[in-house]
């Protein structure tokens, strides 16, 4: 059965979905972590810890009982720093995005970013590991913008498009992103590849799960 959808343009989470970060996610955080006297976590442990931005993955990677806004913000302070340390050391586009992306531009297809990822990481992040993309926008999180799953920037990004939202594929790993898209009434295309996995994804409400960047192309036939 064929995945075609009719659509034109493509917004795509960052992290897990077309770029591997976990080790350095890891990296940066327990790093942080070590320098502030707190217990580090195996990579595997990042997996559940991403999705909503630097803010909150200070507060899950805390220990429980010193979870409070003080010793978040203290963290994620220290966070930012080990996350300029370790930028593009660990990270790796997945298997396959490349070419993906070359045929979505071929296809006419615009295409944007929006991660939760603080923005000035993101766009560095952009720059080393997919350069010569036409992206459209590259958006991560900003101090005075609403982080996903609200929809805010995802229209910000429809609009500078000049597209309606239901002309607009969205493509994330994580229910945040799956939300994002119904939010925004644009089309929710699950990344199984990534951090979270196909269950959580059909969970969510995302129209279409795919389980390999490749995959991606065949929504274009």
């Amino acid at each position: 059965m064929s995945n075609s959808l009719e659509f034109s343009a493509a917004i795509f989470d960052l992290d897990g979905t077309l770029l591997y970060t976990l080790e350095e996610i890891a990296a940066a955080t327990n790093g942080a972590l070590a320098r502030l006297g707190y217990p580090e976590h195996p990579v595997s442990a990042y997996c559940r810890f991403v999705g909503g931005g630097a803010k909150k993955l200070a507060w899950r990677a805390l220990p429980e009982e010193k979870q409070c806004p003080e010793t978040q913000e203290a963290l994620y302070t220290v966070l930012i720093e080990e996350f300029e340390r370790v930028l593009n050391t660990l990270a790796r586009p997945y298997d396959g995005v490349l070419e993906m992306l070359a045929a979505f531009s071929a296809a006419g297809k615009q295409l944007a970013i929006l991660s939760n990822k603080p923005d000035e990481l993101t766009k560095n992040t952009v720059a080393k590991l997919l350069p010569g993309v036409d992206f459209l926008a590259v958006q991560g999180g900003l101090a005075d913008v609403p982080l996903k799953p609200v929809p805010d920037s995802a229209l910000a990004i429809a609009a500078m498009m000049n597209l309606d939202p239901a002309q607009i594929i969205f493509v994330g790993d994580s229910d945040v992103d799956i939300q994002t898209a119904r939010n925004s009434g644009m089309i929710p295309v699950g990344a199984a590849w990534g951090f979270r996995g196909a269950e959580e994804l059909k969970a969510a409400g995302a129209s279409i799960v795919l389980d390999a960047p490749a995959e991606l192309q065949s929504l274009l036939a």
